[in-house]
């Protein structure tokens, strides 16, 4: 076939060439580019995440090398201090003389007396660094120096003896390539730079690879909008970084450091630039291989297609006398024979089809399996003018018995339901798998029949209903007089036998997917429970316990499904609580109590990016607040607090008062009850109170 330029003449060429370029051009384009876009930007997120990553692993093992420095000066201390009890005290410095963590020691009493222990000693420097009040506390103490060119000196220094008059600290110049993981036992990962900051971020104590530049001013230069990432452009280049503090209080007197691993944006993407410069030619060969498959699809299948259309013409205005004639040879002519046959069809099925529709829809707009069959055994009764209607479903559980629906006789409504026990061989003939079984011998009916039409059934179509893949469920349609069945009111009927195996299955995966919901929601509170032992069996407590209240307040069954469901996720903010603040014994400080009261907003940020509880977040942020307004997080009062959030603040006190807490026993529940009635109007609403009593005086 020659590809010239003469079928785009016709009206209909012109439309597929422009449908084509539309259709296939410029989506293909368009993915293409979005695909590359998304791959450099996945490599570029995987990279920020692996600095972060990074950053925050040096920062551990930086301190386990600052651990491991104090552990050194302190095992120095007792060599010297058990050298000074025996002889000379230099003795037991050997075996420690040639190790690479220090290039000097030396001793320092309260007059800045400086004793040289090994290595070398700058006096000068740690008189003017050390202080009298680094002796006042046991913890060892880090000195540093910054220098010009960014590589300051860092000191490590731990009291090692006290006397009645005087104490003594041995201090040791640390060596900066141990320290920063850049000499023989490296810890900086590879082509990143480091800087590390003081407490203060002011003073630079060290700068490794790190590009030149004021980093003090680094911070106002962040632009990435990545969490814990930054990103700044210096020298011409674009680097990210990302921080990690350093918190050495438990172990130091000092407050932390702060530290800065960068890397250029070009280390972090060479790995694509191959990539990048093969991927022109690949967007070409495959425009390239869509225009010329285009041009030969339009002009093979213009001809055929006009015919069809013609032929569709007739169709839409129920003209059916008409064949097309396609001769094309291949899949067209095909499409052709089968055009006309469907178009033989059309007229005898078309009445039929409507209401087939009118039983698909009642099937298909609801969910409720009772309402479903219902509907449809009274539709196949109807339209199929059958005598009885039977729904038969094997029970798994107890081997041989069936539930059976029947739909009989005139009665409208609901079918009746029945139990039948079925006989020896009964149950492979009554499920086959198969499309249809046409049944006209009484001695192959199933035993359980009998009971049901006296025996007078004439002849029985099985329509067996897969689900799951196995066939457990069958319709059968039953005539007491002789019924000839046609091969269209065979398929009517196996096409609706199929909605109705759809309709049942979306009723069940409706029915699982709302127990796994729910089962979510109790993992998620037992998994916030568990973390204390404390608090075990909390979040279940207060959920029941809510959903009693309003059930007496008489708060609609969805509100109150909706307060269940809150009560199992309102603590689950505690998930972001240090376990040593909630199980602390004795009480919290203002800044523990204000880290606690962090909980429900870091709760509904959790629960926010689920559609399916949002619903719930105002009971999640909202359970501490108090009636008065003296709650938190957002201090609301009276009204403003949403009233399924009122409940649960008194569910939620209530169980933690005559709970055993790590601070206390629980309540007796005469106490308690006088709280929550002392707290009516101030701390809960006086209805939710009274409720409650209600519920509580009950037992």
């Amino acid at each position: 076939m020659q590809l010239g330029t003469e079928f785009l003449k016709s009206k209909i060429a012109r439309r597929f060439c422009l449908l084509f370029i539309m259709c296939a051009f410029v989506p293909t384009l368009a993915l293409v580019v979005l695909s590359y876009n998304k791959v450099i930007d996945q490599l570029e997120e995987q990279s920020l995440n692996r600095l972060k990553r990074e950053a925050k692993a040096y920062g551990s093992s930086l301190f386990d090398r600052m651990v491991r420095l104090d552990n050194e000066l302190q095992i120095i201390g007792r060599n010297i201090e058990d050298g000074k009890k025996n002889t000379s005290g230099n003795q037991a410095l050997s075996s420690i003389d040639n190790e690479p963590l220090f290039s000097g020691v030396y001793l320092c009493n309260e007059e800045k007396k400086i004793v040289p222990v090994f290595g070398t000693v700058d006096t000068e420097v740690i008189k003017s660094l050390w202080r009298e009040d680094l002796q006042e506390h046991d913890k060892p103490f880090i000195l540093s120096l910054p220098r010009p060119d960014k590589n300051g000196r860092v000191f490590f220094g731990t009291n090692i003896r006290k006397t009645d008059q005087n104490s003594i600290s041995i201090i040791g110049e640390v060596r900066p390539e141990y320290l920063w993981g850049v000499g023989p036992s490296p810890i900086l990962p590879p082509m990143t730079e480091l800087s590390v900051y003081d407490k203060n971020g002011s003073s630079i104590m060290a700068s490794v690879n790190a590009p030149d530049g004021d980093y003090e001013e680094l911070p106002d230069q962040y632009t990435s909008q990545e969490p814990g990432v930054y990103r700044f452009e210096k020298n011409g280049k674009t680097f990210f970084a990302s921080t990690s503090n350093l918190f050495v209080e438990a172990r130091f007197q000092q407050t932390g450091w702060h530290i800065l691993l960068s890397q250029a944006r070009a280390d972090m993407m060479s790995s694509v630039e191959n990539f990048r410069q093969s991927f022109p030619f690949v967007i070409l060969l495959c425009l390239l291989s869509i225009l010329y498959l285009s041009v030969l699809f339009i002009r093979k299948g213009l001809e055929p297609m006009e015919q069809l259309k013609e032929g569709i013409k007739r169709i839409a205005l129920k003209d059916f006398s008409k064949n097309v004639d396609i001769r094309s040879g291949d899949e067209f002519e095909e499409l052709g024979e089968s055009f006309n046959e469907m178009a033989g069809k059309l007229d005898s099925q078309f009445h039929a089809l409507n209401v087939l529709g009118e039983i698909d829809r009642a099937i298909l707009s609801s969910v409720n399996k009772s309402q479903i069959l219902a509907t449809t055994l009274q539709s196949f009764k109807n339209f199929f003018r059958c005598d009885i209607v039977l729904f038969v479903t094997n029970i798994v559980a107890t081997k041989g018995h069936v539930n059976v629906h029947i739909m009989q006789g005139q009665r409208k409504g609901d079918p009746h339901r029945k139990y039948y026990v079925l006989e020896e061989g009964e149950h492979e003939k009554l499920f086959p798998d198969s499309d249809h079984e046409i049944l006209q011998d009484k001695e192959s009916y199933p035993g359980f029949l009998k009971s049901i039409d006296g025996g007078q059934l004439s002849n029985l179509l099985y329509l067996p209903l897969k689900i799951g893949g196995k066939v457990n469920r069958v319709l059968i349609l039953g005539w007491l007089e002789g019924h000839r069945f046609k091969e269209d009111e065979l398929n009517q009927a196996r096409q609706v036998a199929n909605q109705l195996a759809v309709a049942l299955t979306n009723s069940k995966l409706l029915e699982d997917m709302e127990k796994l919901a729910m089962g979510t929601i109790q993992a998620l509170a037992r998994t916030v429970d568990a973390k204390s032992k404390w608090t075990a069996g909390h979040s279940e407590r207060v959920s029941a316990l809510g959903g009693r209240i309003a059930k007496v307040m008489g708060i609609s069954g969805k509100e109150i499904d909706t307060i269940i469901r809150g009560g199992l996720l309102h603590d689950i903010g505690k998930i972001g609580i240090p376990i040593a603040i909630l199980d602390k014994p004795a009480g919290l400080t203002d800044k523990e109590f204000a880290e606690i009261k962090n909980h429900p907003a870091i709760g509904a940020k959790i629960l926010e990016p689920i559609t399916a509880y949002h619903d719930i977040l105002p009971l999640v942020l909202h359970h501490h607040e108090k009636f008065d307004g003296s709650g938190y997080p957002d201090g609301l009062k009276g009204d403003e607090i949403d009233i399924r959030a009122r409940i649960l603040a008194v569910a939620d006190v209530w169980d933690a008062l005559v709970s055993e807490r790590p601070y206390r026993e629980g309540w007796v529940q005469d106490r308690a009850k006088k709280m929550i009635v002392d707290g009516s109007g101030s701390h809960f609403d006086p209805k939710v109170v009274e409720a409650f009593m209600a519920i509580v005086d009950m037992g």
